[in-house]
């Protein structure tokens, strides 16, 4: 018995095969994804368009291009909210990361050279830097124990006491467990 139900996107009657129950598919009017409902019952049948590979990674690009946009603008609404002038956040006082501070044997490094060089991390993340991010990471991970237990205690913490950009406390912890995660 065929499926008949609306599309999310354009609200126009689909009709799909009982096969497709329960699957992603493409609406053939507006080319939006859409779910295919089980249990709906319905008459005619309009096949779905299959996705499109490229479109859908060009909307996953596209997403990331505006969660970059809005980063941009949660940084420039806390400038602005700023009497001084002055950037959002202010530095820890901690040696920093691109000095000698995180050793390539590892175990030398003290928790607060790490602790700069998380906080140095979420800056470069929290601006786009994505390759600083990333040799930050490859740092940190020489010492993944030390590290994994400086973030952990950071996620318990307040964390605006770090000088950490200001952004919603969300988008802190999700770097902070971002970078958990490659520990």
């Amino acid at each position: 018995m065929p499926i008949e139900f609306h599309c999310e996107h354009c609200n126009k009657v689909i009709h799909a095969s009982d096969a497709e129950a329960g699957q992603m598919g493409k609406c053939p009017f507006c080319k939006g994804r859409t779910y295919i409902p089980r249990d709906e019952g319905g008459e005619g049948e309009i096949p779905l368009t299959p996705l499109d590979d490229v479109e859908e990674r060009r909307r996953e690009r596209s997403a990331a291009e505006d969660a970059a946009i809005q980063m941009k603008l949660l940084r420039d609404k806390a400038r602005d909210r700023d009497p001084s002038g002055k950037p959002a956040f202010k530095r820890v006082d901690v040696p920093s990361p691109s000095s000698s501070s995180v050793t390539s044997s590892g175990s030398g490094a003290s928790r607060k050279q790490i602790t700069g060089a998380i906080v140095s991390y979420i800056e470069a993340m929290s601006t786009g830097n994505l390759e600083k991010a990333e040799k930050l990471t490859l740092q940190l991970s020489e010492d993944r124990r030390t590290t994994a237990g400086v973030i952990d205690e950071m996620m318990s913490e307040d964390l605006s006491a770090y000088g950490l950009p200001a952004l919603p406390r969300p988008v802190l912890v999700g770097f902070l467990k971002q970078l958990r995660g490659r520990m």
